[in-house]
This record gives C-alpha cells, structure tokens and sequence, in this order.
C-alpha cells in the first residue's frame, strides 16, 4: 500500500514538473514575438473608459465577457506588451492546474499526467497561450466545465449547488465566446446518451438547462444585434463586388491566405492533434505514426466500446467542425478548443491498450514517442524566431520623419497597431487614414467595432486632392493586406504622382515564410 501510495506521488510530482516547465517557458517568451492585428484591437479597446469599452464591442462579433476582464487588468497593471501577455499566460497556468485535476479523476494517477503533459506542452497551445484575445479564458472556463461534467455526469453527482455551478460555467462560455454554445450543446448530447436510466437523470437535465437558459438570456439580444450588423457588413461587401467605383471590399474581405476546403481543415486538424512544422519528410512521418494511432484509437473506443471520454471528444468535435463549415470559420484558432479532450481521449486510448498483453508494449511506446513529439513541437515553437513588422515600420518612419510629414494608411484598420507601438516609443506623427481616420469613421457609427466603409472612386480622388495644396514634405505611405483591401494598389498608384515613390527596406520578416498577414506590411516614402 506504501509503495503504490509512493508510485501516485511520483506520478503527480512529474505532472507538476511537466506543467512547471511549460509555465516557466511561457513566462520567459512573453516578449518573443509582438502584437498582431487583433491584440492591439484588444489593447485599445481595453484602454478605453468604461462606458466606451461596452459601446465598442457591442458593434464586434465577439461577447464583451472579455474584453471587460481585459479592461480590469490592464488598468491595473498597465498595457505594455509583455503585461498584456502576462494575462493570457496567467489563464493558461491556472488552465493547466485545472486540467491537471481533471486529467487525475478521469484517468488516474498515471496517465492523468500523462494526459496533463500533453496538454502542457501542446505546440498548439503554446503560440495561443500567449496571444491576448479570449482562447485563454475560453479554454479555462472549458476545462472547469468539464470538471463539473465529469462529476454531475459520469459519477452521478447531483447536489443543487454542483448544478448551479455547472449551468453558471456553461453560461461562461456562451459569454466568452459565441462558439460556446456548441460546446454547451455538446456537453448536453453527451449527458443525454450517457447509458443510465433516462428518468433518473431527466430531473438534472431539466435543472441544469433551465438555469443556463436563464443565465444566457441578457446576452442573446447582444448576440443577435451582432448578428444583424455582421449580415449588414457582408451586404455592404456583396453590393461592392458589383459596384464598379469600388476599390475596396472593405473589412469583410476573405484573406486569401486562409483557406476553407477540405485541405484546410485537414491541416489546422493535424496542428490542434500535435504536429509541427517538421524539418523533413522523415520527422514529419516519425510525428503522423504515433498520432494517426492515438486517433484512430480514439475513434474506436468512442463508436465501438462507449468509452465516454472518446464518445465526448468524437461529439464536440463534430459540432466543432460542423460550426467551421457552417459559418466559414478556416482558422486553426478555432479547433484550439478541442485540445482538452483531445490530450484526455488519446491517454485514455494508450491506457486501454495497455491492459492488453498484447498490445502493452506497444502503447507503451506510443506513448514515449507522443509525448517525445509534443514535446519537440513545443521546443520548437517556444525558440522559433519571430518579426517585429509593426516595430520596424514604426522604427523606419521615427528615424527620419520632419515636421510636416504625414503617415498614411491604406487599410483603415491598421493604424491602430501602429498607433499602439508609436505611443509606446513616444512618437506622435501627422496621421491619415484612407479615406478616414479610423477612430473618426468609429465615433460616426452608432454601433463600433471591427469595420470600415467601403471605398470608391470618388473616395480615392478626394482623399488625393486635399493632399495637392500641401507642402512638399514626405508621404509615408503604410500599405497592409491590399489582397483585399485595395487589390489594385490604387491609393499607392495615385500617390506616387505627387511625387517619387521608393519601398522602404525592412527587416526580414521570420513570420513571412509561415503565412503570416503580417507578410502583406509595406512601407512606401513618396518624397514630394
């Protein structure tokens, strides 16, 4: 009995060391890599009073549970970049203890941790778990839910204020974000299939959904004005695609950098089960072996001998990927989700497969060699160089910018990263946006957010003719995701009249070879 008691602990302390390691690599690479597009978004908005806070993300396409959390801490600690990914870091080390307990009640000592150091040391995880945007807290809140699962479900725990505290995390998630629900709808799919008697379960099933209902219901009108404003964006992009005198399809463009098709999906499928970008064809086939197994393991167990712990992974993955489909979601960032039932479905199939004499060894192996693969994927992520884009442009323009110098933005949008670091590095230029500043274009709307107008013709000649009186100083023409924005670099062709045109020389940009939207920044000079 000592000796087994001796062997658990053993078992928690490399548990422990596993989510140590991974939380102390987190912290030291808070710096690594800067800000993209939407976290500085984030920045701003949690800068902003309280009141202008709730009117901006009524316009997004987001809850505002987060970015509420977000203004809290950043007027507490302040918004400096390595603060704001201090905070998602933080979540994800308390997501991390909580899997950790999760992982031991479903799956015992022994392949608890196992199960926690995947998810420890996730490559997937690692470049999410420190971005400021709302996985973090989603993915806390997820795991917590399924605590409460695990026991109201599967161990049949019924008290009111364990289902109270269920139908509250549930509430959270529709809260953080709107792909929660179907997770929530997920969870309860699997508490109705569970194999019990349906009447003894039917009374906290009711319970459970009612309060949820309850607890959700000050959020659906949000949900759904949203909605009508997203449908409004797209017919504005619609209506410009037949409209001849645009030159932009506004911010509602697809990037075609992302695709949506079955190669798509595929690929973000493989980053969220562990790959990485691998060297060479023979680690990448090494990495495909173990991780092919553990899945195909998983699909087994779920259909074929009701593993609950498979059958929940093979559920929420399906409304998952059904969700992806539906509403044209082809970012990896969204299958991020899966990630704690995924660690917990493949460390229970390498479990099964171990009370099998014959096949023992083998998933013995497995095993080593899919935490080994995890583990090098989370190495490499963790020392992967990565561009400073958005400090370089500004660097550029703060070296030799005079008074009388103005900087322009092709893209509405991005003057809000580069207002962010400028303000970071003291520098205040002379700023336009094209055709309008984007925080004018925002204080004329009765509902802000993410967005901008659709350009034309008239907008570009405008805009090009209040620059004609002018002095002579220097353009600086910042030019980000014209893919979309403005395809045919018209702003860029207008302007080079005025004056000569050069491409400003940057740093090589580690990012660009990854696909990064941050490979569309250019810097032009029209000196006049």
């Amino acid at each position: 009995m000592r000796l087994l008691s001796a062997l658990r602990q053993k078992l928690y302390l490399l548990g422990f060391i596993a989510i140590f390691l991974s939380a102390w690599c987190k912290l030291s690479i808070l710096n690594s890599r800067e800000l993209w597009l939407d976290e500085t978004y984030s920045a701003y908005v949690a800068n902003l009073p309280f009141h202008h806070l709730l009117r901006f993300t009524t316009g997004d396409v987001h809850p505002q549970l987060f970015s509420i959390v977000l203004w809290g801490w950043v007027h507490l600690v302040g918004d400096a970049q390595v603060r704001l990914r201090l905070f998602s870091a933080l979540v994800n080390i308390c997501c991390m203890l909580a899997m950790f307990f999760l992982a031991q009640r479903v799956l015992g000592a022994r392949w608890g941790s196992f199960a926690s150091a995947l998810f420890a040391f996730s490559p997937m995880l690692l470049v999410y778990s420190l971005e400021v945007r709302s996985y973090m807290l989603f993915m806390f809140a997820f795991v917590c839910a399924l605590i409460i699962h695990w026991r109201v479900v599967i161990e049949e725990d019924d008290r009111k204020g364990l289902l109270l505290a269920y139908s509250l995390l549930l509430a959270l998630l529709f809260y953080i974000h709107y792909l929660g629900v179907f997770f929530v709808a997920g969870l309860f799919i699997h508490w109705v299939l569970r194999k019990n008697h349906i009447r003894a379960k039917i009374s906290s099933i009711l319970t459970v959904g009612i309060l949820t209902l309850l607890f959700v219901s000050p959020g659906i009108p949000l949900l759904l004005s949203q909605h009508a404003l997203k449908v409004q964006l797209n017919r504005q992009l619609e209506r410009s695609h037949s409209d001849p005198q645009a030159l932009s399809f506004g911010s509602t463009g697809v990037d075609p950098n992302e695709s949506h098709g079955i190669g798509a999906m595929a690929r973000n499928t493989a980053v969220m089960a562990g790959f990485y970008p691998a060297t060479s064809h023979t680690i990448l086939l090494i990495c495909a072996i173990p991780l092919t197994c553990a899945l195909a393991g998983v699909v087994l167990l779920g259909l074929f001998k009701g593993d609950e712990i498979c059958r929940l992974f093979l559920i929420l993955s399906i409304l998952l990927y059904g969700a992806v489909v539906a509403f044209h979601l082809g970012s990896t960032r969204y299958l991020l989700f899966l990630i704690p039932v995924l660690v917990l479905a493949m460390a229970r199939t390498l479990q099964f497969s171990t009370t099998s004499l014959k096949w023992s060894q083998l998933g013995a192996v497995m095993g080593v060699v899919l935490l080994a693969t995890y583990c090098a994927g989370f190495i490499r992520q963790a020392t992967r160089p990565h561009g400073r884009p958005w400090e370089n442009v500004v660097r550029a323009i703060q070296t030799d910018y005079q008074p009388g110098d103005k900087v322009i933005f092709d893209a509405l949008y991005s003057q809000v990263p580069f207002d962010y670091f400028a303000s970071h590095r003291n520098f205040h230029p002379v700023e336009a946006g094209f055709p309008i500043d984007i925080y004018t274009w925002w204080d004329m709307q009765r509902h802000t957010g993410w967005g901008g107008p659709v350009i034309t013709q008239s907008d570009l000649n405008n805009f090009t003719s209040d620059l004609l009186p002018s002095d002579g100083k220097t353009i600086w023409l910042v030019s980000y995701e014209t893919y979309y924005y403005d395809p045919n670099n018209a702003l860029l062709k207008r302007l080079s009249e005025l004056g000569h045109s050069t491409l400003v020389p940057l740093p090589e940009n580690p990012d660009d070879h990854a696909g990064s939207n941050d490979s569309q920044l250019r810097l032009y000079r029209i000196a006049r």
